[in-house]
């Protein structure tokens, strides 16, 4: 008997028996995705639940083919994950949830243009129940296509990018510039400091400023031998 069985039999039984504070489990997929073929991909799905997660918290995993075929199971889980023994998919569906985190993901290896069409998650965690199947749609294609968000992403980041270019340059501006007038403010000190010593070079000679006259330290020297 194929295991999914008896999570229906305990959802039954949990009914039959009146179980009041009966809340619905809510699942969350990833809607339509696409992935390239003969790699692999891993079918997201997390649930929440009012109660916590025990031994009689099951998940289903089963497929709809995109032409309509017969629907299978792909991937029942209840304690420990029992993959598929036959089928399309038999021997490419791996577990890759964490039941305890409430994430019941699968991965399907090894991808086909066959496998297009919609899996459905559905957990049981009694005595919440699901009323809602989440739903992935998958399809395989020859080369991913780029979403309209990840598109968007890349604009707005290339444009961040620029913004924070020009910003950078207009800063490294900014400080050469400070940096200029600080020299130039630097030289007319040291002039100024060169005055109040009364000293002034002209024509490759130090003066000295002396009464408001300008002599020259050579002519000072003769005067003092004369003298």
């Amino acid at each position: 008997m194929w295991p999914h069985i008896l999570s229906w039999t305990v959802l039954a039984a949990a009914i039959l028996a009146g179980i009041g504070n009966v809340a619905g489990v809510r699942v969350y997929t990833g809607g339509n995705v696409e992935a390239r073929n003969g790699t692999e991909y891993r079918l997201k799905c997390t649930f929440q639940s009012t109660h916590p997660v025990g031994k009689q918290t099951s998940v289903t995993w089963s497929f709809r083919p995109e032409n309509g075929g017969t629907e299978e199971v792909v991937m029942y889980y209840q304690e420990q994950p029992y993959a598929s023994a036959g089928g399309r998919f038999k021997g490419r569906v791996v577990w890759s949830g964490n039941i305890w985190k409430k994430d019941v993901s699968i991965t399907i290896t090894d991808l086909r243009f066959t496998d297009n069409g919609t899996f459905m998650c559905s957990v049981l965690n009694p005595p919440d129940v699901d009323l809602i199947v989440g739903e992935v749609r998958l399809a395989v294609v020859e080369k991913v296509t780029y979403s309209e968000m990840v598109i968007l992403g890349i604009v707005i980041g290339g444009a961040t990018g620029l913004v924070v270019l020009i910003v950078i340059c207009m800063v490294t501006v900014q400080l050469c510039r400070r940096r200029r007038e600080d020299l130039s403010v630097e030289e007319v000190e040291a002039d100024l400091r060169r005055d109040e010593r009364g000293y002034e070079s002209k024509d490759g000679m130090e003066m000295r400023k002396f009464n408001g006259e300008v002599l020259s330290l050579t002519e000072e020297a003769e005067s003092a031998r004369v003298s």
